[in-house]
């Protein structure tokens, strides 16, 4: 008769572990179809986007253009424009550019204002990014480039 509920406990618990794997794995499955469906950008309202895309490294480049010798800008802003898209093109396959105004103050206690070129760099190869950037500061005769990195997840939106 011991031996008899011994192989009952057991055959309850054996039952016990399946139901509740099976309640997991509902739960599961439930868990991945909803949120399936909010990936894929819908929602109640209409307003949810579908972030398909995602990159680890969206690059914001702040080049700016005084001279490193002169502390002055010697170069125009369209012709640095040109010489870094140029060069842009060797590394990325494509870019974002602005003029910027900045300034900061210098080891010196001195405030340097300059007009700069930010570069948004999407889809590019960190290796890539360092070779553009130390071909820029050759070519605009840099001092140093500031870098922005960041992780981004992101979507074409096109409309309802």
């Amino acid at each position: 008769m011991q031996s008899f509920k011994k192989i009952s406990k057991f055959k309850i618990i054996v039952v016990l572990l399946l139901l509740l794997e099976s309640i997991v794995l509902s739960g599961i499955i439930m868990y991945l179809v909803s949120d399936r469906d909010f990936q894929s950008g819908i929602s109640e309202n209409g307003t949810a986007l579908d972030y398909t895309y995602s990159e680890s490294g969206k690059y914001v480049l702040y080049i700016g253009l005084n001279d490193q010798d002169t502390s002055s800008q010697i170069i125009s802003a369209e012709e640095a424009k040109e010489i870094v898209n140029g060069i842009c093109a060797k590394y990325v396959d494509g870019y974002t550019v602005m003029e910027a105004n900045g300034g900061w103050v210098d080891e010196t206690g001195v405030l340097t204002e300059e007009l700069s070129l930010v570069y948004t760099l999407s889809n590019a190869e960190e290796a890539d990014v360092v070779l553009f950037m130390n071909e820029v500061i050759t070519a605009l005769n840099q001092n140093s480039i500031l870098v922005e990195r960041q992780d981004i997840s992101y979507t074409y939106y096109s409309g309802k």
